[in-house]
């Protein structure tokens, strides 16, 4: 099985100048719901890995970033666009885990569970750390310059480079299933 693996903040939903800690912050961006239809109409798992170090730091508590997760689910599937799973390191940075990104773990554990090919997958992503993390896990990667994309360009590490580049996560699903080598009759763009 292949996978699409998404950011949230700055990918999905427009990103807060802090960290998302309501509901009533919670904006989709538009081109999301065409991105993750088109990811399950080609037959790949959309799943999402988010960094929330807003829990470690006591600036959200669990519950509330689940329901915020669970209304983002609701939202996506009132316009028929559904999400396999959700991922997310609710450490701090200095904390040392294995889940948070740039390391492996959020892919590892989607890997085992829905047995997921990760050198046939890919992430979208709109910081360094996701790139690297996609790296780190074997995929194609590509940053949108949505969120903080842009400023994450104008400083990338020349060591890390994405697969590709793309204006917002729909441009993003549009390259990957453009760059999949089946025939084209059997993709939805």
């Amino acid at each position: 099985m292949k996978a699409i693996f998404l950011d949230r903040d700055g990918t999905i939903n427009v990103e807060q100048p802090q960290y998302l800690t309501s509901i009533e912050k919670l904006d989709i961006m538009d081109e999301a719901y065409d991105a993750i239809r088109l990811i399950q109409e080609n037959h790949f798992k959309s799943i999402v890995v988010t960094n929330q170090s807003c829990v470690g730091r006591g600036l959200l508590e669990e519950p509330l970033l689940q329901k915020i997760h669970e209304t983002m689910r609701h939202r996506l599937a009132e316009k028929k666009a559904y999400l396999d799973s959700i991922y997310y390191c609710p450490h701090r940075p200095d904390e040392g885990c294995m889940c948070r990104k740039p390391k492996t773990g959020m892919f590892e554990q989607a890997a085992r569970e829905h047995q997921i090919d990760l050198k046939q997958s890919y992430m979208i992503g709109d910081k360094e750390f996701d790139i690297l993390a996609g790296k780190n896990a074997g995929l194609k990667t590509v940053l949108v310059l949505t969120g903080g994309g842009e400023n994450t360009l104008k400083y990338f590490s020349k060591k890390i480079q994405p697969d590709f580049i793309a204006p917002n996560i729909l441009e993003a699903v549009k390259w990957i299933l453009s760059s999949q080598s089946h025939s084209p009759k059997n993709q939805k763009i």
